[in-house]
């Protein structure tokens, strides 16, 4: 029988410590092959999702519409003879293309419909796109604002841009632009009016362009203001670098709806705080995908607060959809944080009108690694109000302390805690499935364990709150834990989970693989599986139509555990399939 994992096979590599942090060091490239690695032989290409879902065919640089950009993967590392076409019009020019990004113009042909991408291999899944009117602006670091903001006349600042743009309006970054300053209330950007359902307001690098927007000298990059009788939504903020000291990013507020944020680096290296470098408060139909978040808090004089997260989705924030992020490497207490925190408007206590049990979340085919507390923590959910759902991540090297200088907090790789701070507890099945963690939890080997370490953990609040575990692998060190000690374990349910390296599967749990799972080379952060792993076939039907690849499931008799389907070489993607996640 193969042997369980050994902390000499699976060590974890290159360990170093910074005020006390212990971090994967140098991995963040190696992970990023993993999600980004090539696909496998057979199957064709896979559509993710586009910065842009609306646009106009005319205007902009010759005359040929906006550009549009699509994530997805098996595209091919040049174009050749692929093409791409919207509503069965092809897209006129193809300033970027590579296996998992496509940057494309729309040009006259392009109609409301399906954005295909076709290769040799055949035809992708489609994404639907409509083609709309609406301006298309300039902004360079050889502009004025005195122009027109054409290609051929740019503006000059981004803020100039932001104020000028109205409801369907794009304005692409050219390389080398950026906005370093403070415009208002401690942000480079303060934006303080949106767009129009289907006609959002849309800041996007140019293509191949690097553009600035924050610093760690301003509390925020882009900061969303409320402002009485105003509401801030409608914004697709795609492809930029976003720094801030805080938050690069502090979108929503009252009524906020319909923000898309879409292939940024977004970084506060210096950051600490009760917030996010990311945060999202009071806002609804969040899309938050293709992101790379990292090194947030890691130059800080001191570790971050527990109450500091790299990604904080906060108060009344429903409707979210976080997707194809790559969150790294950061000294924050959570990766991704759920928390609705209370703001005793107009009053503290009963008359609160904030901080419920947040609904219709959709966290999937994300990369996380390298954090202190939580991988997922998803403390204040309701799923009778809407699916909690998260599924296909990889997540790795999280719950690994030290403990935050203001208290302990929790060390697992997907956490739901059951807490309600104002209106009912949250009740139904919060759906955590075909994820694949390895090595989280580690804070248990430090002085002072507190019995919070684990892959999972669920909290022992609101008791109609269940935590449905199925088809997930996990593969533990020595010592690390399956579920955190403190679990309340008659709240965890499931099956058909293959668990190795820490000892005997939850007795709570049916259906359990108990077996090495047969991956490709967990030490070298390759998660697949090989042929002849027990994981394959294994699981249960969950309804998932695509795995972490974007390779189709099941692609056997049944479905496999984990984030990656083993691939069987003469299928591919099906064609028509509905696009993952929402909510």
């Amino acid at each position: 029988m193969p042997s369980a994992p050994s902390r000499s096979n699976l060590a974890r590599p290159g360990r170093s410590r910074g005020h006390g942090r212990a971090r994967f060091a140098g991995l963040a490239l190696a992970a990023s092959m993993v999600w980004l690695g090539t696909p496998c032989v057979g199957q064709a290409q896979a559509l993710f999702f586009t910065d842009l879902e609306s646009g106009s065919n005319r205007g902009g640089e010759g005359d040929n519409g906006a550009f549009v950009t699509a994530y997805g993967r098996g595209f091919g590392s040049s174009q050749g003879s692929s093409s791409v076409t919207v509503g069965g019009g092809e897209a006129v020019s193809y300033p970027i293309w590579s296996d998992t990004r496509i940057t494309f113009q729309l040009g006259p042909a392009a109609r409301t419909g399906d954005v295909v991408v076709t290769t040799a291999r055949g035809a992708s899944n489609p994404l639907p796109f409509t083609v709309r009117s609406g301006s298309i602006f300039f902004v360079a670091s050889r502009g004025s604002d005195t122009n027109g903001g054409s290609y051929a006349r740019p503006w000059a600042t981004v803020v100039h841009a932001k104020n000028t743009m109205t409801p369907g309006d794009v304005t692409y970054l050219m390389d080398g632009v950026s906005q370093t300053s403070e415009e208002n209330a401690g942000a480079a950007v303060a934006i303080e009016r949106g767009g129009e359902p289907g006609r959002p307001l849309a800041l996007v690098a140019y293509p191949g362009a690097r553009t600035t927007i924050g610093s760690t000298a301003l509390e925020y990059g882009v900061r969303a203001l409320t402002n009485e009788g105003t509401v801030v939504g409608d914004w697709v903020l795609a492809g930029l670098v976003l720094r801030g000291q805080v938050s690069a990013a502090e979108i929503g507020g009252f009524g906020s709806e319909r923000w898309r944020v879409v292939g940024n680096d977004i970084s506060c290296p210096v950051g600490d705080g009760q917030t996010g470098c990311f945060a999202a408060a009071l806002a609804s139909h969040v899309a938050f995908l293709g992101n790379e978040v990292h090194n947030v808090g890691t130059q800080a004089p001191a570790q971050p607060s527990k109450q500091y997260h790299a990604v904080y989705f906060t108060t009344d924030t429903n409707h979210v959809e976080a997707g194809w992020n790559h969150i790294h490497d950061n000294a924050t207490c959570r990766a991704i944080q759920l928390h609705s925190s209370p703001l005793c408007i107009p009053d503290c206590g009963p008359a609160d009108t904030t901080g419920f049990n947040q609904h219709s979340i959709s966290i999937h085919d994300n990369l996380i690694h390298g954090d202190v507390c939580d991988g997922i923590n998803l403390a204040t959910v309701d799923p009778s109000r809407g699916s909690v759902r998260v599924f296909n991540n990889l997540i790795f090297d999280v719950g690994r302390g030290p403990s935050p200088p203001d208290g302990d907090a929790n060390y697992a790789g997907i956490y739901v805690a059951g807490s309600t701070n104002n209106g009912p507890d949250g009740s139904g099945v919060v759906e955590v499935f075909n994820n694949t963690l390895y090595d989280c939890g580690a804070r248990a080997f430090q002085p002072n364990s507190v019995g919070d370490e684990g892959a999972f953990a669920r909290g022992p609040g609101s008791p109609g709150l269940i935590m449905e575990l199925v088809n997930n692998l996990v593969l533990a060190l020595p010592g690390e834990h399956y579920l955190s000690p403190s679990s309340a374990t008659t709240l965890i349910r499931g099956s058909n989970n293959l668990w190795r390296g820490a000892g005997q599967a939850p007795s709570n749990l049916s259906l359990n693989v108990e077996a090495d799972p047969l991956l490709v080379d967990p030490a070298s952060l390759d998660f697949h599986l090989r042929p002849g792993s027990p994981a394959v076939d294994a699981g249960t039907d969950v309804e998932l139509e695509h795995d972490h690849d974007g390779v189709s499931r099941p692609q056997g008799s049944g479905y496999d555990l984990g984030a990656f389907e083993l691939v069987a070489p003469a299928q591919g993607i099906r064609r028509g399939a509905r696009r993952i996640g929402g909510g």
